[in-house]
Protein backbone atom coordinates (compact mmCIF):
# COMPACT_ATOMS: atom_id res chain seq x y z
CA UNK A 1 0.00 0.00 0.00
CA UNK A 2 0.73 3.85 -0.75
CA UNK A 3 1.63 5.29 2.14
CA UNK A 4 1.73 9.37 1.91
CA UNK A 5 0.91 11.31 5.23
CA UNK A 6 0.26 15.09 5.41
CA UNK A 7 1.46 16.15 8.64
CA UNK A 8 2.03 19.74 10.42
CA UNK A 9 5.91 19.49 11.06
CA UNK A 10 8.02 22.76 9.87
CA UNK A 11 10.92 21.81 8.10
CA UNK A 12 13.15 22.90 4.78
CA UNK A 13 16.30 22.21 2.83
CA UNK A 14 19.91 23.50 2.44
CA UNK A 15 21.89 24.62 -0.60
CA UNK A 16 25.22 26.42 -1.75
CA UNK A 17 24.02 28.59 -4.89
CA UNK A 18 21.10 30.67 -4.73
CA UNK A 19 18.42 30.26 -8.01
CA UNK A 20 16.27 32.11 -10.27
CA UNK A 21 13.14 31.72 -11.35
CA UNK A 22 10.92 32.29 -8.06
CA UNK A 23 7.71 31.77 -8.33
CA UNK A 24 5.25 35.36 -8.33
CA UNK A 25 3.62 36.85 -5.00
CA UNK A 26 0.53 36.15 -6.25
CA UNK A 27 0.93 32.46 -6.86
CA UNK A 28 -1.72 30.39 -5.02
CA UNK A 29 -0.53 28.02 -2.29
CA UNK A 30 -2.80 25.82 -3.42
CA UNK A 31 -0.65 25.66 -6.57
CA UNK A 32 2.34 24.56 -4.35
CA UNK A 33 -0.13 21.70 -2.68
CA UNK A 34 -0.97 20.31 -5.92
CA UNK A 35 3.08 19.95 -6.75
CA UNK A 36 3.91 18.58 -3.68
CA UNK A 37 1.43 15.46 -4.34
CA UNK A 38 2.77 15.56 -7.20
CA UNK A 39 6.33 15.11 -6.08
CA UNK A 40 5.01 12.17 -3.48
CA UNK A 41 3.91 10.31 -6.27
CA UNK A 42 6.76 10.87 -8.24
CA UNK A 43 9.43 9.96 -5.84
CA UNK A 44 7.25 7.04 -4.72
CA UNK A 45 7.62 5.05 -8.15
CA UNK A 46 11.25 5.78 -7.64
CA UNK A 47 12.08 4.65 -4.45
CA UNK A 48 8.96 2.01 -3.60
CA UNK A 49 7.07 0.43 -1.07
CA UNK A 50 10.83 0.52 1.08
CA UNK A 51 9.99 4.16 1.72
CA UNK A 52 7.44 6.46 3.26
CA UNK A 53 5.76 9.96 1.88
CA UNK A 54 5.07 12.57 4.08
CA UNK A 55 3.53 15.89 2.96
CA UNK A 56 3.89 18.76 5.07
CA UNK A 57 1.66 21.46 2.76
CA UNK A 58 1.76 24.69 4.98
CA UNK A 59 5.10 24.37 5.13
CA UNK A 60 6.10 23.62 1.33
CA UNK A 61 7.77 20.35 2.51
CA UNK A 62 7.87 16.22 1.14
CA UNK A 63 9.51 13.92 2.92
CA UNK A 64 10.93 10.91 1.40
CA UNK A 65 11.77 8.13 4.30
CA UNK A 66 13.78 4.71 4.47
CA UNK A 67 13.51 5.25 8.22
CA UNK A 68 11.47 3.52 10.34
CA UNK A 69 8.57 5.15 11.54
CA UNK A 70 9.90 6.63 15.12
CA UNK A 71 13.21 7.85 13.84
CA UNK A 72 11.08 9.95 11.23
CA UNK A 73 8.80 11.44 13.55
CA UNK A 74 12.28 11.93 15.99
CA UNK A 75 13.38 13.80 12.40
CA UNK A 76 10.55 15.82 11.93
CA UNK A 77 10.18 17.34 15.63
CA UNK A 78 13.99 18.18 15.03
CA UNK A 79 13.70 20.29 12.39
CA UNK A 80 10.60 21.39 12.95
CA UNK A 81 11.72 22.62 16.25
CA UNK A 82 14.77 24.21 14.75
CA UNK A 83 12.97 25.90 11.46
CA UNK A 84 10.28 27.79 13.56
CA UNK A 85 13.01 29.16 15.69
CA UNK A 86 14.93 30.21 12.71
CA UNK A 87 12.08 31.78 11.21
CA UNK A 88 12.06 34.02 14.28
CA UNK A 89 15.80 34.61 14.10
CA UNK A 90 16.71 34.99 10.49
CA UNK A 91 14.20 33.60 7.59
CA UNK A 92 10.58 34.63 8.89
CA UNK A 93 9.35 34.10 4.96
CA UNK A 94 7.91 30.39 3.96
CA UNK A 95 10.00 28.59 1.68
CA UNK A 96 9.70 29.32 -1.97
CA UNK A 97 9.02 26.39 -3.81
CA UNK A 98 8.18 22.85 -2.01
CA UNK A 99 11.24 20.57 -1.09
CA UNK A 100 12.11 17.37 -1.03
CA UNK A 101 14.05 15.84 1.85
CA UNK A 102 15.21 12.09 1.52
CA UNK A 103 16.28 10.08 4.12
CA UNK A 104 17.91 7.21 2.07
CA UNK A 105 19.18 3.40 2.80
CA UNK A 106 22.78 3.42 1.96
CA UNK A 107 22.73 1.92 -1.13
CA UNK A 108 20.65 4.46 -2.51
CA UNK A 109 22.25 7.38 -0.98
CA UNK A 110 25.37 6.18 -3.14
CA UNK A 111 23.03 5.73 -6.37
CA UNK A 112 22.63 9.52 -5.84
CA UNK A 113 26.38 10.31 -6.69
CA UNK A 114 26.92 12.58 -3.76
CA UNK A 115 29.44 14.87 -3.18
CA UNK A 116 32.74 12.88 -1.79
CA UNK A 117 32.82 11.75 1.70
CA UNK A 118 30.13 13.54 2.93
CA UNK A 119 26.82 12.42 4.40
CA UNK A 120 24.38 14.64 3.00
CA UNK A 121 24.04 17.63 0.37
CA UNK A 122 21.51 19.63 -0.69
CA UNK A 123 21.03 20.48 -4.86
CA UNK A 124 19.49 23.39 -5.26
CA UNK A 125 18.28 22.61 -8.92
CA UNK A 126 15.62 20.38 -7.84
CA UNK A 127 15.04 21.67 -4.39
CA UNK A 128 16.30 18.23 -2.92
CA UNK A 129 18.12 17.34 0.74
CA UNK A 130 19.56 13.90 0.71
CA UNK A 131 21.02 12.59 3.89
CA UNK A 132 22.52 9.59 5.80
CA UNK A 133 22.55 11.70 8.75
CA UNK A 134 19.91 12.37 11.18
CA UNK A 135 21.78 15.00 13.54
CA UNK A 136 24.40 17.36 12.89
CA UNK A 137 25.08 16.72 8.86
CA UNK A 138 20.63 17.14 8.48
CA UNK A 139 20.78 20.57 10.60
CA UNK A 140 24.08 22.08 8.27
CA UNK A 141 21.86 21.60 5.41
CA UNK A 142 18.38 22.30 6.08
CA UNK A 143 20.36 25.56 7.55
CA UNK A 144 21.51 25.89 4.09
CA UNK A 145 17.69 25.46 2.57
CA UNK A 146 16.50 27.98 4.33
CA UNK A 147 18.87 30.44 3.45
CA UNK A 148 18.69 29.33 -0.12
CA UNK A 149 15.04 30.18 -0.17
CA UNK A 150 16.12 33.61 1.55
CA UNK A 151 18.61 34.30 -1.05
CA UNK A 152 15.90 33.94 -3.89
CA UNK A 153 13.74 35.62 -2.22
CA UNK A 154 15.69 38.38 -2.27
CA UNK A 155 17.27 37.94 -5.72
CA UNK A 156 21.18 37.48 -4.00
CA UNK A 157 23.89 35.53 -4.17
CA UNK A 158 25.69 35.67 -0.42
CA UNK A 159 29.36 34.93 0.12
CA UNK A 160 30.54 31.35 0.85
CA UNK A 161 31.57 32.90 4.58
CA UNK A 162 28.17 34.19 4.84
CA UNK A 163 26.54 30.72 3.81
CA UNK A 164 28.78 27.84 5.49
CA UNK A 165 29.63 30.48 8.96
CA UNK A 166 25.55 30.18 9.93
CA UNK A 167 25.57 26.60 8.73
CA UNK A 168 27.88 25.99 10.94
CA UNK A 169 26.78 27.82 13.87
CA UNK A 170 23.56 26.30 14.16
CA UNK A 171 24.48 22.33 13.29
CA UNK A 172 25.41 21.84 17.12
CA UNK A 173 22.37 24.20 18.11
CA UNK A 174 19.30 22.88 20.16
CA UNK A 175 16.61 24.51 19.03
CA UNK A 176 13.31 24.28 21.65
CA UNK A 177 10.61 26.65 22.07
CA UNK A 178 11.17 29.07 19.22
CA UNK A 179 14.83 29.85 20.27
CA UNK A 180 18.18 28.40 18.76
CA UNK A 181 21.21 27.98 21.57
CA UNK A 182 24.15 27.67 19.45
CA UNK A 183 26.97 25.82 21.70
CA UNK A 184 31.02 26.35 21.45
CA UNK A 185 32.09 22.90 19.89
CA UNK A 186 35.73 21.31 19.58
CA UNK A 187 37.05 23.30 16.66
CA UNK A 188 37.28 25.85 19.18
CA UNK A 189 40.97 24.47 20.25
CA UNK A 190 42.00 24.17 16.79
CA UNK A 191 40.91 28.24 16.03
CA UNK A 192 42.86 28.99 18.89
CA UNK A 193 45.14 27.89 18.23
CA UNK A 194 45.88 28.83 14.58
CA UNK A 195 45.21 32.16 16.18
CA UNK A 196 47.82 32.25 18.63
CA UNK A 197 50.48 30.83 15.69
CA UNK A 198 49.65 33.53 13.51
CA UNK A 199 47.99 31.40 10.75
CA UNK A 200 44.40 32.85 10.39
CA UNK A 201 43.34 34.94 7.87
CA UNK A 202 42.55 38.66 8.03
CA UNK A 203 38.88 38.70 8.70
CA UNK A 204 38.92 41.31 5.68
CA UNK A 205 39.84 38.19 3.16
CA UNK A 206 37.57 35.69 4.75
CA UNK A 207 34.90 38.08 3.30
CA UNK A 208 35.98 37.96 -0.10
CA UNK A 209 37.00 34.38 -0.23
CA UNK A 210 35.73 32.23 -3.19
CA UNK A 211 34.24 29.08 -2.68
CA UNK A 212 38.05 27.13 -3.76
CA UNK A 213 39.99 29.44 -1.48
CA UNK A 214 37.79 28.98 1.20
CA UNK A 215 37.77 25.02 0.47
CA UNK A 216 41.37 24.82 0.32
CA UNK A 217 41.76 26.01 3.97
CA UNK A 218 38.52 24.18 4.91
CA UNK A 219 40.34 23.18 8.20
CA UNK A 220 40.58 26.94 9.57
CA UNK A 221 38.06 28.39 7.28
CA UNK A 222 34.87 26.51 8.72
CA UNK A 223 35.42 26.93 12.44
CA UNK A 224 36.94 30.73 11.57
CA UNK A 225 33.11 31.82 9.88
CA UNK A 226 31.66 29.79 13.21
CA UNK A 227 32.60 31.65 15.53
CA UNK A 228 32.31 34.99 13.94
CA UNK A 229 28.60 34.16 13.77
CA UNK A 230 29.18 32.82 17.43
CA UNK A 231 29.98 36.29 18.32
CA UNK A 232 28.02 38.08 16.82
CA UNK A 233 24.56 36.34 18.08
CA UNK A 234 26.51 36.30 21.38
CA UNK A 235 26.25 39.87 21.31
CA UNK A 236 22.76 39.99 20.48
CA UNK A 237 23.83 41.26 16.37
CA UNK A 238 23.29 38.53 14.47
CA UNK A 239 19.62 39.60 13.50
CA UNK A 240 20.69 43.00 13.18
CA UNK A 241 23.56 41.92 10.79
CA UNK A 242 21.73 39.51 8.80
CA UNK A 243 18.53 42.38 7.65
CA UNK A 244 21.46 44.58 7.54
CA UNK A 245 23.60 42.79 5.00
CA UNK A 246 20.74 42.05 2.56
CA UNK A 247 19.71 45.52 2.63
CA UNK A 248 22.62 46.93 1.63
CA UNK A 249 23.81 43.87 -0.57
CA UNK A 250 24.06 45.89 -3.62
CA UNK A 251 26.84 48.32 -2.10
CA UNK A 252 28.67 45.75 -0.58
CA UNK A 253 28.39 41.93 -1.29
CA UNK A 254 30.75 40.58 0.97
CA UNK A 255 29.33 41.84 3.81
CA UNK A 256 31.87 44.11 5.54
CA UNK A 257 30.31 47.11 5.96
CA UNK A 258 27.32 45.28 7.19
CA UNK A 259 30.06 43.99 9.99
CA UNK A 260 31.22 47.75 10.13
CA UNK A 261 27.52 48.99 11.03
CA UNK A 262 26.52 46.77 13.28
CA UNK A 263 29.34 46.60 15.33
CA UNK A 264 30.11 50.33 15.03
CA UNK A 265 33.45 50.20 14.57
CA UNK A 266 35.96 49.74 11.79
CA UNK A 267 36.63 46.27 10.53
CA UNK A 268 40.35 46.22 11.58
CA UNK A 269 38.85 47.03 14.77
CA UNK A 270 35.83 44.81 14.89
CA UNK A 271 38.84 41.68 13.96
CA UNK A 272 40.95 42.47 16.66
CA UNK A 273 37.57 42.73 19.91
CA UNK A 274 36.71 39.43 18.07
CA UNK A 275 40.05 37.86 18.62
CA UNK A 276 40.22 39.40 21.92
CA UNK A 277 36.57 37.67 23.17
CA UNK A 278 37.94 34.22 20.72
CA UNK A 279 41.32 33.92 23.35
CA UNK A 280 38.79 34.76 26.39
CA UNK A 281 36.44 31.22 25.50
CA UNK A 282 36.72 28.43 27.16
CA UNK A 283 37.00 25.38 24.86
CA UNK A 284 34.11 22.60 25.94
CA UNK A 285 35.22 20.08 28.44
CA UNK A 286 35.83 16.93 27.37
CA UNK A 287 36.43 14.12 29.96
CA UNK A 288 39.23 11.91 30.27
CA UNK A 289 36.87 8.52 29.49
CA UNK A 290 34.48 10.19 27.24
CA UNK A 291 31.07 8.21 26.17
CA UNK A 292 31.61 7.17 22.29
CA UNK A 293 29.36 5.22 20.26
CA UNK A 294 29.16 1.62 20.40
CA UNK A 295 27.98 -1.16 18.35
CA UNK A 296 28.96 -4.39 20.81
CA UNK A 297 29.80 -7.53 18.47
CA UNK A 298 32.76 -9.93 18.18
CA UNK A 299 34.77 -9.27 14.42
CA UNK A 300 36.46 -11.86 12.64
CA UNK A 301 38.15 -10.39 9.03
CA UNK A 302 36.25 -11.76 5.87
CA UNK A 303 37.05 -10.95 2.44
CA UNK A 304 35.21 -8.52 1.67
CA UNK A 305 34.60 -6.14 5.04
CA UNK A 306 34.05 -7.55 9.20
CA UNK A 307 32.26 -10.50 9.97
CA UNK A 308 30.07 -11.00 13.08
CA UNK A 309 30.97 -13.37 14.80
CA UNK A 310 28.81 -12.73 18.02
CA UNK A 311 27.94 -10.13 20.48
CA UNK A 312 29.05 -8.73 23.40
CA UNK A 313 26.34 -9.61 26.97
CA UNK A 314 23.93 -6.56 27.24
CA UNK A 315 25.18 -4.48 23.83
CA UNK A 316 22.61 -2.49 22.37
CA UNK A 317 23.76 -4.60 18.99
CA UNK A 318 22.63 -8.16 20.74
CA UNK A 319 19.07 -6.70 22.07
CA UNK A 320 18.02 -4.88 19.07
CA UNK A 321 18.49 -7.64 16.55
CA UNK A 322 19.25 -6.35 13.69
CA UNK A 323 22.34 -7.99 12.75
CA UNK A 324 23.28 -11.53 12.59
CA UNK A 325 25.95 -13.80 13.62
CA UNK A 326 27.80 -14.09 10.41
CA UNK A 327 26.66 -10.82 8.79
CA UNK A 328 29.85 -9.26 6.29
CA UNK A 329 29.50 -5.41 7.57
CA UNK A 330 30.59 -3.33 4.48
CA UNK A 331 30.10 0.11 5.78
CA UNK A 332 28.54 2.01 8.79
CA UNK A 333 27.08 5.62 8.09
CA UNK A 334 28.68 5.56 4.67
CA UNK A 335 32.74 4.59 5.98
CA UNK A 336 33.61 1.78 4.71
CA UNK A 337 34.91 -0.95 6.88
CA UNK A 338 36.86 -3.36 5.20
CA UNK A 339 39.10 -4.62 7.80
CA UNK A 340 38.51 -4.89 11.90
CA UNK A 341 40.28 -2.30 12.07
CA UNK A 342 38.45 0.14 10.35
CA UNK A 343 34.88 -0.64 12.16
CA UNK A 344 35.93 0.82 15.32
CA UNK A 345 36.82 4.20 14.27
CA UNK A 346 33.92 4.14 11.88
CA UNK A 347 31.48 3.76 14.80
CA UNK A 348 33.06 5.85 16.96
CA UNK A 349 32.70 9.07 14.18
CA UNK A 350 28.92 8.64 14.92
CA UNK A 351 27.28 9.78 18.17
CA UNK A 352 25.49 7.23 20.88
CA UNK A 353 22.13 7.06 20.21
CA UNK A 354 22.33 7.83 16.34
CA UNK A 355 20.51 6.30 14.08
CA UNK A 356 22.92 4.54 11.24
CA UNK A 357 23.00 2.94 8.22
CA UNK A 358 25.03 -0.11 8.25
CA UNK A 359 26.07 -2.02 4.76
CA UNK A 360 26.03 -5.54 5.16
CA UNK A 361 26.20 -8.75 3.08
CA UNK A 362 23.87 -11.99 4.14
CA UNK A 363 23.50 -15.04 2.60
CA UNK A 364 26.02 -13.54 0.12
CA UNK A 365 23.37 -10.68 -0.86
CA UNK A 366 23.53 -6.92 -0.03
CA UNK A 367 21.32 -4.90 2.11
CA UNK A 368 21.18 -1.97 4.34
CA UNK A 369 19.96 -2.36 7.97
CA UNK A 370 18.96 0.85 9.91
CA UNK A 371 20.68 0.66 13.22
CA UNK A 372 20.48 2.79 16.51
CA UNK A 373 24.12 3.02 17.95
CA UNK A 374 24.92 2.19 21.77
CA UNK A 375 27.29 4.13 23.92
CA UNK A 376 30.16 2.87 26.11
CA UNK A 377 32.81 5.10 28.34
CA UNK A 378 36.28 4.91 26.24
CA UNK A 379 38.90 3.90 28.27
CA UNK A 380 42.67 6.21 28.61
CA UNK A 381 45.24 5.04 27.17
Amino acid sequence: MRRILVTCVFLAMASATPMHGVRAAGDDARDLAAEARDLAEVYHRRFGEEYTTRIDRRRRIVYVSALDEQTLGKVERMLGHYADAQRDLLFPQPLVRNIVVVLPTLRDYRKSAPPRDVAGYYRPATHTLTSLSVSDVLIHEFTHALHHSDQVRANQRHPVWLMEGLATLFQGAWAESGRIAPRLDPSLATLQGAAEAGNLPALDDLCTMDQAAFSDRAEIAYPYVRYVMLYLYRQEKLKAFYATYKSDYAADPTGRKALEAVLGEPLETVEASWRQWLGALEPPWTPANPVVAHLGVRMLPAERGVMVDGFLRGSVAERAGVLQVQDVILSVAGRATPTPRDLAPAIRACRPGETVQIEILRGGERQVVTHVLGAVRREAR
